[in-house]
């Protein structure tokens, strides 16, 4: 089963930044990654140094960018057929789908919040993680934002997400 997770905050917090980190990170364990970047302004698609783009260079296999009007997906096997053929075939296989920004509602939330701020998200049930300079007064996991790797062995636990026998690769 594919697990969704969405990457959210303030806009220039540093989403994209840990996101790409993240990607790394997981993939770099085996696991297979896929994004996708929802924003609410118009947007280049998967020029190089932007955010669809720096998903792909990270390691994400299928990235999909969503805007007013429009949308685009950059993927190694782009499928033929209709939208229900394309979800499926971009997530089919993928442990972990990475959301950034509030394209997907339902999925759990990790918040990466700038310092002296509270959380967009306090109080949502659905906010899993927050990632800050400082600890949130109670509620949920915390995580520096340099500290990837602690962030992505919170995820693989978390959601029980299987890595590769490192034996056999």
């Amino acid at each position: 089963m594919t697990v969704h997770l969405s990457i959210v905050g303030r806009k220039d917090s540093g989403k994209t930044t840990l996101m790409s980190a993240l990607i790394e990170e997981l993939v770099g364990r085996g696991l297979a990654v896929a994004t996708v970047k929802h924003t609410s302004h118009d947007h280049e698609f998967d020029t190089p140094g932007k955010d669809s783009w720096r998903h792909r260079q990270a390691g994400s296999s299928a990235a999909v960018i969503i805007a007013p009007g429009r949308w685009s997906c950059h993927a190694d096997h782009p499928p033929q057929g209709t939208v229900s053929d394309l979800h499926r075939v971009l997530f089919q296989g993928k442990d972990l789908v990475l959301w950034e920004g509030r394209g997907n509602p339902e999925a759990p939330k990790v918040e990466i919040v700038p310092p002296a701020l509270p959380p967009l998200h306090a109080g949502d049930p659905g906010l899993l993680a927050v990632v800050s300079v400082s600890a949130p007064e109670g509620g949920p996991a915390w995580f520096k934002p340099d500290d990837t790797a602690a962030l992505a062995d919170w995820v693989v636990r978390h959601f029980r997400l299987a890595l590769p026998d490192t034996d056999r690769r």
